[in-house]
């Protein structure tokens, strides 16, 4: 009993210290519980550790207390009952061991016995033979039970008489004599421990009263002292939860003292430096934004506005017209003579035009009125709320002010033009795209008309059905041409004459298949192809087909090909000077002799840019390759051009050739021009050749060779290689 409960006075005192760690080192705790914590904890503490502390020694007496008690009954009733036993007299006996039991309130059973083990005297409840007899085998003298202890005492027989029953009996005289003695029974007496433990429960209950109040006692103080410690660490707490939120405007009062008053003047500090830079840093950002949205809405180069943002304006006049019936004019405005000044003076100057015109442009405009760059020299001009009259005078204006402009750039003297595309802006157009196609295709057909003037777009147009049709079948064009967009012609080259050589020469045509499966000629799309820059692309893949086809034919003739193939490049491409590392390039791929090749350049091609075409001639001469010199004679200082270029061919423009046979002036420029190449060692080609008319009067002057319908029609490379393959089996 002691043990155990001597174990649960002990457990007790490591919990707590598990549980005031685990409670303080908790990161969900605020500061006010964890000093609550800090001044509670260690007064339970203290209050278990006291109460243990006394219940210990308080139960250690009160055990103390009865153990002796027994003893003390059991030795004194032994010598008493001495007389009893000798004499046999059970009924003296049995009046003492009642008396006790009635004198005696924890005293539960009195038993005497002899040495025989005959019961002589019972008073209370038997106790068991087995224990009876456990206690005299082991001669235990105090045995402890659950709800009692057994108390013995062995009766001696006495030397001398006992005067006095009521004699304090000596123990230790007793001892002395008790070797001279002869036992002669036991007394038993078992007393209950139940107002002990009664004794006990009501002084635990009353220790654990006087601790839950000290407890309440303490938790209240460190409530109260908690309470004004953490008060200004939560206000700057608080403060601290609203800045992180964006609130920086913080302030909270400096009412403490101590290290909480530096805390809040730093607090207080930091606050007003985070205002401060987060007003500075909101401007910047202010400024940032209003900046990048003008270069969202904005042309770097000139200032105007882009064309993204013009498209946004065009789209909310759109909808006004739908929403208010209100007219508005869009004109489409692109420079006439802006490549010729960024080919001869450099983008340099291109861009020095842009910014002096966009400024003539913006001089002549009314406040509602909006203008854009859309891109290279095009130019958009909104007229909002505007009468088809006042748009007429307005561009008529423009007009006059870029006319009479000259623009000048090193001692260089421009005169530029500006062609218009003219759109009224009504219920007719169901999209911004429909719109500026439809200035576009105005624009065109100004240029088409002469330039430098306006066109007023009109739907049954044939000119702008043309145009759109144009557009139309270049809009699939990528920078990677898909095979099936185009195909591969070839028209023969015939000689003319005995003294030139019998080759093989045919010049390389390009046809579009359409969406429908239609094949287009040239003049259906190169035109726009042209202005919309995608020519080289178009060239590119003529060339690295055609270098795969007259593979082919090597292949299937073991080398043996005296065939010449002629290319046509455009104008573009010419000046694109990574145009000569891609012809490279594909000779290198495809092993193609460049002997067996001839590039064609439109007479107007070469002398745009006339440094760079006389360097990729040169470039192209050094490895092998021919050259023709095509449409001659349609540029006004043609003879004096022809002198700058090393050329093979000179192929006669078609406009002479087609009736020669019957205009005299045609014939004669033929025949001018065929004996100016042959003065200068250049073979001649005459175009169009549609009849044997125009074949006899080519063959009576002496050109070196034909092409046209009459001498042989375009065929399919495919079929070219077809028969070349049969010829070669």
């Amino acid at each position: 009993m002691n043990k155990a409960h001597d174990k649960a006075l002990n457990e007790p005192l490591v919990q707590p210290k598990n549980i005031l760690w685990s409670a303080l080192g908790n990161n969900n705790l605020g500061i006010k519980s964890r000093v609550i914590l800090l001044g509670t904890i260690p007064a339970m503490l203290f209050a278990i550790i006291l109460g243990g502390y006394a219940i210990s020694n308080v139960f250690g007496v009160l055990n103390q207390t009865l153990s002796e008690r027994g003893r003390i009954i059991a030795s004194h009733l032994a010598p008493v009952t001495e007389y009893g036993v000798i004499s046999g007299n059970r009924q003296i006996l049995q009046k003492l061991v009642q008396q006790v039991l009635v004198n005696e309130q924890e005293v539960r059973t009195v038993l005497v016995i002899d040495n025989k083990g005959t019961v002589l005297a019972l008073s209370g409840r038997p106790l068991p033979k087995d224990l009876i007899k456990r206690i005299h085998l082991n001669n235990i003298s105090e045995l402890s039970q659950k709800s009692s202890i057994i108390f013995t005492a062995p009766i001696y027989r006495s030397l001398v008489e006992i005067d006095d029953i009521t004699r304090t009996y000596d123990a230790d005289l007793e001892l002395n004599k008790s070797e001279a003695q002869q036992q002669i029974g036991q007394v038993y007496v078992d007393l209950s421990n139940q107002t002990l433990q009664n004794i006990k429960q009501d002084l635990i209950s009353k220790i654990l009263l006087i601790g839950l109040l000290g407890l309440l006692v303490s938790a209240l103080i460190a409530w109260r002292i908690g309470r004004n410690i953490t008060k200004p660490i939560q206000e700057i707490a608080n403060a601290v939860n609203k800045v992180s939120e964006g609130i920086y405007a913080q302030m909270i009062t400096e009412n403490s003292s101590g290290e909480l008053k530096t805390l809040q003047k730093g607090f207080n500090s930091m606050s007003s430096s985070l205002k401060h830079a987060h007003d500075e840093m909101q401007d910047k950002i202010n400024d940032a934004t209003t900046m990048l949205r003008h270069q969202a809405q904005h042309d770097d180069l000139t200032g105007l506005i882009n064309r993204r943002e013009f498209e946004a304006r065009l789209e909310r006049s759109l909808k006004n017209v739908y929403e208010a019936n209100a007219q508005h004019i869009f004109c489409y405005m692109d420079l006439d003579q802006f490549k010729l000044v960024n080919d001869t003076s450099g983008h340099v100057a291109g861009d020095d035009l842009l910014r002096q015109i966009s400024t003539l442009f913006a001089n002549h405009m009314r406040d509602r009125d909006t203008l854009a760059r859309l891109g290279g020299d095009e130019f958009g001009l909104l007229l909002e709320n505007c009468s088809l009259a006042d748009a007429n005078q307005i561009t008529n204006t423009i007009l006059k002010i870029v006319r009479d402009y000259r623009f000048i750039h090193d001692d260089k003297i421009f005169n530029i033009g500006v062609s218009i595309g003219i759109v009224v802006v009504n219920a007719s157009f169901a999209s911004v795209s429909d719109i500026i196609h439809a200035a576009d295709s105005a624009c065109y057909s100004a240029k088409k008309a002469g330039r430098n003037q306006s066109f007023l777009f009109s739907a049954g147009d044939i000119e702008v059905t043309q145009h759109r049709s144009e557009v139309e079948a270049i809009s699939d064009i990528t920078d990677e041409i898909n095979d099936e967009q185009f195909m591969l012609y070839c028209q023969p080259i015939v000689p003319l004459s005995v003294n030139v050589p019998a080759l093989h020469h045919f010049e390389i045509l390009i046809r579009k298949v359409s969406a429908d499966g239609q094949i287009l000629l040239p003049t259906s799309f190169i035109p726009s192809a042209e202005r919309y820059h995608l020519m080289p692309n178009i060239d590119r893949w003529v060339i690295r087909k055609t270098f795969a086809a007259y593979r082919e034919m090597l292949d299937k003739s073991l080398e043996k090909c005296n065939y010449v193939f002629s290319i046509n490049l455009s104008g573009t491409s010419v000046s694109d000077k990574t145009l000569l590392g891609y012809i490279r390039e594909q000779l290198a791929i495809y092993a193609v002799p460049a002997t067996a090749i001839c590039f064609e350049i439109t007479e107007t091609s070469a002398i745009v840019n006339l440094k760079h075409t006389m360097h990729l001639f040169t470039s192209l001469r050094k490895l092998g390759c021919r050259f023709a010199l095509d449409d001659f004679g349609s540029g006004m200082s043609s003879f004096t051009y022809l002198k700058n270029f090393e050329v093979d061919y000179l192929k006669i423009d078609g406009t002479f050739v087609k009736e020669m046979h019957i205009n005299k002036i045609d014939h004669a420029m033929v025949r001018s021009i065929h004996s100016v190449a042959e003065a200068m060692n250049i073979k001649t080609v005459a175009e169009f050749v549609e009849n044997v008319e125009i074949l006899k009067e080519l063959k009576i002057i002496g050109v070196h060779y034909g092409q046209g319908m009459h001498i042989g029609s375009p065929v399919t490379i495919k079929k070219l290689i077809e028969n070349f393959s049969q010829l070669n089996s």
